[in-house]
Formats: C-alpha cells, sequence, structure tokens
C-alpha cells in the first residue's frame, strides 16, 4: 500500500480522536456555564441536521423508503447513539471530571465484545476474556475512585454513572452498527440517524428548557460551544473516520479511539486546570491492558 496514503489515514484519525476527544471539554465548558446537558444535545443535532439536509435533499425519497424498509433497527441505532450517548455524557460533564469522563470509555472495546458474544454469538478466546476481566476492574476502579469504601457504600459521583449509561449504550450501538442497511450512504445514514434522534430529545429539551425558563442558547460562548460540537466531534470526525477506515481498515483504525482520553486528559489539565489522581492512572493502565489482551489476537492475526 502507498505509504503517503497510510500517513494521510494516521493523520485523519490523529485529528478525529483529537476532535473527539475536545467534544468531552465542550461538554464540560457547557456545564461551567450553565448550558443545560438536553439543551447542548438537541441543538447539536440540529446543526448537524441542518448542515447535512444539502447534501441529502435529492436522496429524501430514497433515504425515506430505507427508512420504513429497516426503521426498527434505524430507530434502534439512533436512540442509542444520537438521542442517550451524547445527551448522557453531557448529563455526565455536570458532576463528572473531565479525566473521568475520558477514561471510562475505554472500556467500551471490551463491552463490545461481551454485548457481540451475547447478541451475536461471537467468538472471544481466553485471551480476550482476560482482557476483558482486567480492563473492567480498571473501570470500576474509576468508577469508586480509587477506593473500595465508595463501592461498599454506594458513594459515586453521579457523572460517573451517567457515563457507565454512555458507554453501555455506545458498545451497544457500536455492536449493533454490523445492522445496518448496506444501501445507505455515511451521509445519508448520519442524517438520519441525527434526524431520528432529535426526536427523542425533542420532549426531554422542552421539559428541561421550561424548566429554566429558558428554551434559547442565551449563555456566553453557548453558540460556539454548540457549533463546535456539531462541526468537530459530529460531523468532521465521523467523516475523516470512514476515509481512513477505506485506507487501512477498520480493526487497525479502532486502536486510535485510545487516544481520546490521552488528548481530553491534556487539553482538561492544561486548561481546566484538572488535577490528574493516582486512581485515574491505575485505571487507565489497567483498562489499556486489558485492550491490549482483547486486540492482540486481531492485530497478530
Amino acid at each position: 500500500m502507498d505509504k503517503s496514503k497510510i500517513f494521510t489515514a494516521y493523520f485523519f484519525l490523529i485529528l478525529a480522536t483529537a476532535l473527539w476527544g475536545g467534544n468531552v471539554i465542550a461538554a464540560k465548558i457547557a456545564s461551567n456555564i450553565s448550558l443545560e446537558p438536553i439543551k447542548l444535545s438537541f441543538f447539536r443535532n440540529l446543526v448537524v441536521i441542518i448542515i447535512l439536509f444539502p447534501f441529502v435533499i435529492n436522496k429524501i425519497n430514497i433515504i425515506y423508503e430505507i427508512f420504513i424498509k429497516n426503521w426498527k433497527i434505524i430507530i434502534i441505532l439512533s436512540i442509542f447513539s444520537v438521542s442517550i450517548f451524547n445527551t448522557s455524557m453531557n448529563i455526565a460533564l455536570t458532576t463528572s471530571s473531565v479525566i473521568s469522563a475520558s477514561l471510562m470509555p475505554s472500556f467500551a472495546p471490551s463491552l463490545i465484545i461481551i454485548l457481540s458474544l451475547i447478541i451475536f454469538n461471537s467468538k472471544i478466546s481466553n485471551l480476550q476474556i482476560i482482557g476483558v476481566v482486567i480492563s473492567f476492574i480498571g473501570f470500576i476502579n474509576i468508577i469508586i475512585r480509587g477506593d473500595l469504601l465508595n463501592l461498599s457504600s454506594l458513594n459515586f459521583v453521579t457523572g460517573d454513572i451517567w457515563m457507565l449509561g454512555c458507554v453501555s449504550c455506545w458498545a451497544f450501538y457500536s455492536a449493533m452498527i454490523r445492522k445496518i442497511p448496506k444501501e445507505i450512504d455515511n451521509i445519508s445514514f448520519l442524517f438520519l440517524i441525527f434526524f431520528i434522534g432529535n426526536f427523542f430529545v425533542l420532549p426531554f429539551y422542552i421539559f428541561e428548557s421550561n424548566s429554566h425558563q429558558s428554551f434559547s442558547i442565551n449563555e456566553q460562548n453557548g453558540l460556539l460551544v454548540v457549533l463546535y460540537a456539531a462541526i468537530g466531534p459530529a460531523l468532521i470526525s465521523y467523516l475523516l473516520w470512514i476515509k481512513a477506515i477505506k485506507i487501512i481498515g477498520a480493526n487497525n483504525s479502532g486502536l486510535f479511539l485510545n487516544l481520546i482520553p490521552i488528548f481530553s486528559s491534556l487539553i482538561s489539565i492544561i486548561f481546566l486546570k484538572e488535577k490528574l489522581e493516582l486512581f485515574h492512572i491505575v485505571g487507565a493502565l489497567l483498562i489499556f491492558t486489558g485492550i491490549y489482551l482483547v486486540i492482540r489476537k486481531s492485530t497478530n492475526g
């Protein structure tokens, strides 16, 4: 394979994961400026829909026909990705630290394997089982913040529990993504899941906004946060990710997801003055060790 294409793919992947890492920061900044989490999700999704609409307007009839034929799986993927995943992350960052929130999704690859085993009866090696267990221990270490007393007393940070739901939704979405109809292109699929997903966010946005007596983005820099979350992580990263996969494949591309917590942690330490705790380091080492064992077979094969 042409080395220049490989390096281009690596550049795309690094940029994509950097933008995804920044998405965690954006959610935390939204919390700091009192931009409500569901409002952030709703307007982020709306911006994505508006940007993508000109690219799919001539294919609306085709998209509609594909949706009618595959409405069950498309609704499931829309709810678990656009509706619940992103909204849960935004809610999590109202109390959880950026470092904790960005490290926990690193457990997702192991969780995806478990779900694939349960749902599709996929094969899993003994080494992968050990990797999943080690990764899970690291994940729990972050949840209990390195103190077993928190486990016995159920004394958790609320945001970490929301992040658990966020990670679980992303893992389920990733495990089910093989069910995406093959006849739909990436842009059309992205438009469809954001369009449908935002319908499920809408009633919660109305309830939240009514409670805060504000339906618009009035917060200082709130619009900038929304635009970044929509254009960067939701659009650019996705497209770069797809282009990279076409060059070096999904398995090799997947390894770059582990850069997300590195980018978000570095940014939060430098700009948000967050502190890197010992339980973060221990949890990360366990998670990444588990991930290495999980992917070792596929990368060697």
